[in-house]
């Protein structure tokens, strides 16, 4: 049976129109006629056998059916620029790796330290994406990930990195005194979460031996680089990976408010397939990587 797929010109002409909600602006963005504009639309309504624009005076607005289909078909479109923006990058001589990485990881620490990947590996380009959970490898584009927790990805190679160690922190202008004469006093300030560890604060305040009764109150967020900046502008204390915030204390941005710190029980990873490991650009990204952990642990 042969399948009824729109065409690729009626799909843009519809996309541009719903975006602009204006023919004469989608005739001007593709360069064609507003009466090219509109017949590619009327196909379209055709095939799909509804009315995807009402026609009021000389405007045109998106039906019900319409605004649906136009979110649909943006997806469709910004999914096949960035396919083909993707499938560019292996083209020439160079390798492309595909990583997906934690984005605060990628920003604080492995951004900072790419530089002299690309000194070795100059014919390697390493296209990175965020990601904060685990996929299936064989359902994406990805060649490997940096993860967070335990070495339990479904059916990938494990390369260890190296743990956390937690510590509370606020801006200076936050507290009094500067660091807290006791881990006590830390519950009469506003504690910032993050949305992925919502136990977080219980469990710094359990290993201190402190009443739990206000762990979970407070503002979330969803990643470490808007906690970070949330405590910097001071409104409250976060718990956060000393490694993420080196700058920030060496600046005096962030202050470490309590000796208490916790050793995180999971810790970073490098996984992938490991059919991978036959990727001269995966072999080169593993061993500067681990060699890179090998410098930052001194």
């Amino acid at each position: 049976m042969r399948r009824v797929i729109p065409s690729r010109s009626a799909l843009l002409a519809f996309e541009s129109a719903a975006r602009h909600q204006s023919f004469t602006s989608a005739a001007a963005e593709l360069s064609l006629s507003e009466s090219a504009i509109s017949r590619q639309i009327a196909t379209l309504e055709n095939q799909l056998g509804l009315k995807l624009f009402s026609r009021i005076k000389k405007r045109v607005v998106l039906t019900k059916a319409g605004l649906l289909y136009s979110k649909q078909v943006r997806k469709l479109v910004e999914q096949l620029e960035r396919d083909m923006l993707n499938i560019m990058s292996h083209g020439g001589t160079r390798e492309t790796l595909e990583l997906a990485v934690l984005p605060t990881f990628c920003s604080q620490w492995l951004i900072p330290r790419i530089r002299s990947f690309y000194q070795q590996a100059p014919d390697v380009t390493i296209n990175m994406s965020a990601h904060s959970v685990m996929f299936l490898f064989q359902e994406t584009a990805f060649d490997a990930a940096i993860h967070f927790g335990q070495p339990t990805w479904p059916g990938t190679i494990a390369d260890y990195l190296f743990e956390e160690d937690v510590v509370a922190v606020s801006s200076p202008d936050l507290l009094t005194a500067g660091q807290l004469s006791s881990a006590e006093e830390i519950v009469n300030y506003p504690l910032l979460h993050l949305t992925s560890r919502p136990e977080a604060w219980r469990h710094w305040l359990q290993s201190v031996d402190i009443a739990e009764t206000s762990a979970m109150h407070g503002a979330r967020y969803e990643h470490f680089s808007i906690l970070i900046s949330a405590a910097c502008a001071g409104l409250g204390i976060a718990l956060i990976p000393r490694f993420l915030i080196a700058e920030e204390l060496e600046r005096g941005q962030l202050t470490i408010v309590s000796d208490c710190h916790l050793q995180s029980d999971d810790a970073y990873y490098l996984v992938y397939p490991e059919k991978n490991l036959s990727s001269n650009a995966l072999q080169q990204f593993r061993n500067w990587l681990l060699n890179e952990v090998k410098i930052f642990l001194g």
